[in-house]
């Protein structure tokens, strides 16, 4: 090889290994990122509640449920109701909202009730299709409910 060739072929490479390793770093944060978010969700009561209640509820037959706070604490594991109930009730609903990319992305449908009833801030389908939730749900959707579709 003559030296102008191998000197650039030397700066391609190096060019490339250098877009090479920013993509990796770039790939490595973006996985740090979403494992912190994973972990925070694991430690999220509110979330493992309704995971709790999914699948009861997915066990039972069912292919939705509407996400209720008294029904959190029914079938949670643990703790005294009463007291459960009223930590659910002081949650802001901000919190309570903020699980529905979590839920969408374990692949489930999320209706988001606008205006938001009392106690029950979503409901989660797991066994439908679009097109069968906005024929099912037709008036849902007139008073400005809103669909999150899952994101898996």
């Amino acid at each position: 090889m003559n030296p102008i060739s191998d000197q650039a072929l030397r700066i391609t490479l190096d060019h490339e290994t250098t877009s090479i390793v920013r993509q990796l770093q770039a790939d490595n944060q973006r996985l740090r990122n979403e494992l912190a978010t994973a972990d925070a969700n694991l430690g999220n009561r509110y979330l493992r509640s309704v995971l709790n209640l999914i699948d009861k509820h997915r066990d039972m037959g069912y292919g939705a449920l509407d996400v209720i706070d008294e029904r959190l604490v029914l079938h949670d594991e643990g703790g005294a109701d009463g007291e459960m109930l009223e930590q659910l009730y002081q949650i802001p609903l901000e919190e309570k909202l903020a699980i529905i990319p979590v839920l969408c992305g374990l692949g489930y449908f999320v209706r988001e009730f606008k205006p938001t009833l009392h106690g029950c801030p979503f409901a989660v389908d797991w066994s439908t299709t679009e097109e069968r939730l906005r024929r099912d749900y037709y008036d849902f959707f007139t008073r400005g409910g809103i669909l999150h579709r899952p994101t898996e």
